[in-house]
């Protein structure tokens, strides 16, 4: 395996780093469509709300699910008092965590698969129009995102050298991206399994304690500010009783979303794919052009099919990815209930381009370079092609200053949660 990769490293014909292939993809990309804050009563003006209170007051304590998302409300808070407002201010720290992510992503494939891999799959991520089109927005998207990588990437130098403060630093990354926004908590059996595998019980104790450290003092913080402890929690739950345009009318949104067949079941398909709600989710995400790398992935898996796990093929982890991706879109579809957006499905999205990353190395190694550019070439004209009409879509919703009002836009676009 170490003879493959480095034979890997030495074929990409490339003198640059994947990282900084990656990233120049995605800032032409995203130069097409270079969307930031859009206002309008869209998630990023509770976010904004959130950052002014910061800015002028100190850290305010959160009143509703936005608020308490700290790891964009406190880096922005301080972008504001330190440069002001403006657009170009509050993509600041979204285009940094963008950065983060690709960074990571690269690095993580590098270091487990070969840098073929890692160049494959970081042009992949990084021109993906889920994630290239979300780079400069005023969300946690790709926050979330960046800690679940930054915990995978923990775990994958802990695999190495087996040292104890990979497993607790990948912990600690692990819970903010949790922090960022409870759905990855759909990625913790995940890592504890991962954690398992790696290091056994102790790993995984210290996997844990990397995890519960940052959660408790959360916990602590909102039970000596409020005597909830649990507060934090209960706001996030209480996002199920937003009123929002995605859902259809009817729907009693005061009921809890987990498990929830009715919420399930009425909200408005990203595709416009209506066939049966245990479905509907999968295909409307399959048909989206946001994350048109999961039918690329699909078709690259079919055509490797008789390599699939073998040596060459990323052995039995690649099985593991694929399992971990279809863990974690059932929790969030069926147990949690989520509005399934393609932007909700970032770390299934990266999965996808990792396994890309490693399928293209393969078919790269045995001749079919032409079917590997062909691919390539195919992700990126479809998202130049996304970006140019989400442009056009977004320029109308665009805030010229930051003073929008709370309505949603007369498009008829409801607020994104």
């Amino acid at each position: 395996m170490a003879t493959s990769l480095a034979k890997n490293r030495a074929s990409t014909g490339f003198s640059l780093p994947p990282v900084a292939i990656a990233i120049m993809a995605a800032l032409l990309i995203m130069a097409i469509a270079p969307i930031g804050y859009v206002g309008h009563g869209w998630d990023d003006q509770h976010y904004l709300d959130a950052a002014r209170c910061a800015s002028q007051h100190g850290y305010c304590l959160p009143g509703d699910h936005w608020a308490r998302r700290f790891t964009l409300v406190i880096p922005a808070s301080a972008m504001l008092a330190m440069l002001g407002e403006s657009r170009i201010i509050l993509a600041i720290v979204p285009l940094a965590y963008s950065l983060c992510a690709i960074a990571l992503f690269t690095a993580t494939v590098e270091r487990r698969f070969g840098r073929r891999a890692s160049l494959i799959g970081g042009l992949c991520f990084a021109m993906m129009p889920v994630f290239s089109e979300r780079m400069l927005h005023f969300g946690v998207d790709i926050i979330e995102l960046t800690f679940l990588l930054a915990a995978v990437h923990g775990l994958q130098r802990a695999s190495e050298r087996d040292g104890a403060i990979w497993f607790i630093l990948s912990g600690t990354a692990l819970s903010f991206a949790v922090m960022t926004r409870p759905t990855s908590l759909a990625m913790v059996p995940v890592f504890v399994a991962a954690a398992l595998a790696i290091g056994r019980w102790q790993g995984l104790g210290r996997l844990l304690s990397g995890l519960a450290g940052p959660l408790l003092v959360e916990t602590l913080i909102y039970w000596s500010a409020t005597g909830d402890p649990l507060r934090s929690w209960r706001l996030s739950l209480a996002h199920g009783g937003v009123p929002t345009g995605e859902l259809a009318p009817g729907v009693d949104i005061h009921r809890s979303p987990l498990f929830n067949v009715d919420f399930i079941d009425h909200w408005r398909p990203a595709s416009g794919i209506e066939l049966h709600w245990t479905v509907d989710a999968l295909l409307n995400l399959m048909a989206n052009g946001a994350t048109f790398i999961l039918p690329v992935t699909l078709v690259l898996l079919l055509l490797q099919r008789r390599h699939l796990g073998s040596a060459a093929a990323g052995g039995r982890l690649i099985g593991w990815l694929m399992l971990a991706g279809a863990f974690h879109f059932a929790v969030l579809v069926y147990a949690l209930a989520i509005d399934p957006k393609p932007r909700m499905f970032l770390p299934l999205a990266a999965i996808a381009c990792v396994l890309c990353g490693v399928m293209g190395s393969l078919a790269w190694a045995q001749g079919r370079r032409m079917l590997v550019i062909g691919l390539i070439g195919l992700i990126a004209i479809q998202s130049a092609m996304s970006a140019r009409s989400r442009a056009r879509e977004f320029a109308a919703l665009s805030c010229a200053t930051l003073s929008c009002d709370m309505g949603s836009a007369s498009t008829g676009l409801g607020p994104p949660r």
